[in-house]
């Protein structure tokens, strides 16, 4: 079995907005197999020096940890590129409440509510207080 054929349950879609931020959505089972893939798709986006990237999670069906490794080892990598984790759904929640990454990463429920996030920070209110969206709890730095 081919490593195409392996992935075929997993594919990315890149969103266009009217904002110079840049949205990947995921879609199906993020495992192993998949990781390759995801690896090269955030390098090239990161790489493009967004102003914000941000991973929309609403088709995420499943991820398991080495692919929860790969968003983990696209933070490390990020070049100050703020990265935000959209909408993750009742599995995914739960493998970062278990990892404890749910620390480690900024969290929004929504596509909106991460692009309104980035909004925070601003020339006119550099350094705001990192706060979850949902429940006001501190964030760490994106």
């Amino acid at each position: 079995m081919s490593e195409q054929d392996l992935t075929t349950t997993f594919h990315l879609t890149t969103l266009h907005t009217p904002t110079p931020a840049r949205i990947l959505r995921l879609h199906g089972e993020l495992d192993y197999a998949a990781g390759p893939r995801l690896r090269r798709a955030l390098s090239d986006e990161i790489a493009a020096r967004p102003p914000l990237l941000v991973l929309d999670l609403s088709d995420l069906l499943f991820c398991d940890s080495s692919g929860l490794n790969e968003l983990l080892r696209a933070r490390r990598n990020r070049h100050d590129v703020p990265l935000v984790l959209a909408a993750p759904g009742p599995q995914f929640r739960r493998l970062l409440k278990v990892t404890q990454t749910d620390q480690v990463f900024v969290i929004t429920d929504t596509v909106p509510a991460a692009l309104a996030y980035h909004e925070l920070d601003t020339p006119s209110n550099p350094g705001h207080p990192a706060r979850s969206p949902t429940t006001g709890q501190p964030h760490p730095p994106p």
